[in-house]
């Protein structure tokens, strides 16, 4: 990792309105951006104020990549079918929702990144996920998905998935909800939805030990897991001591 962008993340972390992602989970997507090679654009499902659109959109301005923002603009939607209450065993938590929770205007974000970030990288599709991720159909490289919601993150992998390339990486940031987590170990719905089996959870229940700050059960966690859309697989053989 290049010591300015690291920087930069410091900076961000410490002087954004409202950073709802830890710079350490940053870097670390930043790093799989600026490393990656396969080729497409970057996408983010939710971005709250932009404070990790910001730091994307340095990735993508020093890769020559574009950043999609998908974000209704105007907080989540009405949670269906259980989906208002996550259970976070990593913390002894149950973490609710509600309808226009993580509400930040179209204009508020675009003045964040134009201050923190490179907005010039950035087009934004304002609206919820299921209105406007199906006019979407570029390749994409990386996904970011923080969208709290099973319901939406399952909108996101419905039309997502598909635009991405064999060893292409799909983030989510509620790798630490169980709720969430099982989604990605969900044979039956990978197969009726995406027609292949389910992909697993690098991260998954308690998220990827990042965080320098320990979680109540006293162990290092963030919120950061991701899948890799058909990963190569190497065959160990495991013999007898």
């Amino acid at each position: 990792m290049r010591i300015p962008l690291v920087l930069k993340a410091l900076l961000i972390s410490r002087r954004f309105p409202g950073v709802a992602v830890s710079r350490s989970e940053m870097l670390f997507i930043s790093n799989e951006i600026i490393s990656s090679r396969i080729p497409g654009c970057i996408v983010e499902c939710g971005c709250f104020r932009g404070g990790s659109t910001s730091m994307l959109s340095l990735a993508c301005e020093r890769t020559g990549r574009k950043l999609h923002v998908f974000d209704s603009f105007s907080g989540l939607p009405a949670p269906t079918n259980g989906d208002s209450v996550h259970h976070v065993p990593a913390d002894y938590e149950l973490q609710t929702y509600e309808k226009g929770a993580f509400s930040a205007p179209l204009d508020t974000v675009k003045g964040n990144v134009s201050k923190f970030g490179a907005v010039e990288t950035c087009t934004f599709w304002p609206g919820y996920f299921e209105s406007t991720l199906p006019s979407f159909q570029e390749q994409v490289a990386l996904v970011f998905c923080d969208a709290d919601l099973v319901e939406s993150v399952k909108t996101c992998l419905r039309y997502l998935w598909p635009l991405m390339p064999d060893g292409a990486a799909f983030f989510t940031h509620e790798a630490h909800h169980l709720e969430i987590a099982k989604l990605f170990h969900d044979d039956n719905w990978w197969t009726q939805n995406l027609g292949q089996s389910s992909p697993g959870l690098i991260g998954a229940g308690s998220g990827l030990g990042l965080n320098l700050r320990r979680n109540k059960r006293g162990y290092h966690s963030s919120c950061l897991g991701f899948s890799i859309k058909n990963a190569p697989i190497s065959r160990v053989t495991v013999e007898n001591a």
